[in-house]
């Protein structure tokens, strides 16, 4: 589905959900979650090596969103993803592969990762319509939940904007 600010169900939604470093987290609650998204199209990639990550960014056949989920920090002002347990990644790694998965469409990135100002902040720059990271550290179930309210309320209908912002309300209780 070509990702508006509005879901709509004409097409399926175009998934890349890449599993970075998971020490220590429990992501297939992720998966699971993903996979239960109506009108989607998920492709996995579990720690992958940086260039299967480059590879699947510049497929010609674009995605809507991208989804991270992992360890990541910011040092200074860089955003660093643990991609694996041996690679780490910044945004300026793969920002060609970005910037041609925006030409083909890519409208969302989530990075269910702790940490993620430095990310967001250089996302920014490629302009990617809706970016969304955690500022700090988040444990795991928190991380989990918001994927979980953000997705169902998303896939309900609900634009991404209030999708976002009905998962951060309901994290409240926790």
């Amino acid at each position: 589905m070509p990702l508006q600010p509005q879901a709509t169900s004409a097409q399926r939604a175009r998934i890349l959900a890449t599993f970075g470093n998971s020490e220590g987290l429990d992501l297939a609650a992720d998966l699971s979650r993903l996979h239960t998204l109506p009108d989607a199209e998920v492709t996995v990639l579990e720690a992958p090596k940086i260039n299967q990550l480059h590879e699947a960014l510049w497929q010609p056949q674009g995605w809507d969103i991208f989804f991270f989920a992992g360890h990541s920090k910011t040092q200074g002002r860089t955003g660093v993803i643990d991609l694996n347990a041996t690679e780490r990644l910044t945004v300026e790694q793969i920002r060609y592969a970005l910037s041609k998965a925006i030409k083909n469409g890519l409208k969302i990135a989530i990075f269910n990762s702790c940490d993620g100002l430095g990310l967001a902040q250089e996302l920014a720059d490629l302009q990617i319509p809706y970016v969304v990271v955690m500022r700090e550290p988040v444990p795991d179930y928190v991380a989990q939940q918001f994927l979980h309210y953000l997705l169902t309320a998303f896939a309900a209908g609900q634009s991404f904007h209030l999708a976002v912002g009905e998962a951060r309300q309901r994290l409240a209780g926790l």
